[in-house]
């Protein structure tokens, strides 16, 4: 079995994988590295994050706004994945 220390440095280049293909607009392919990089780091919020955002621009918004649920359960300060759920769930705060 492999340390946590490797497990991370692995996701992170499965992460940079699926940056690539979501900035060339290829969401599923995107999502398919992240999903890999999750089961290496399943704590990491960022990760939840970023699935949030490619499932948004697939326009599937069940499963956008569990990542970002699931984010905010890791992180609950987590301002960006706040503020997308809120956006996604229609009660974003005004001031």
């Amino acid at each position: 079995m492999q340390d946590p220390e490797t497990n991370k440095t692995k996701s992170k280049e499965l992460i940079e994988i699926a940056k690539f293909h979501f900035v060339h607009n290829e969401y599923r392919k995107a999502l398919e590295f992240y999903e890999k990089a999750l089961k290496l780091d399943p704590q990491n919020p960022q990760i939840f994050y970023n699935m949030g955002i490619a499932y948004e621009s697939l326009n599937d918004l069940r499963n956008a706004k569990q990542c970002y649920e699931a984010a905010l359960k890791l992180a609950p300060d987590f301002e960006q994945a706040k503020e997308r759920l809120s956006k996604i769930i229609g009660t974003a705060e005004t001031g």
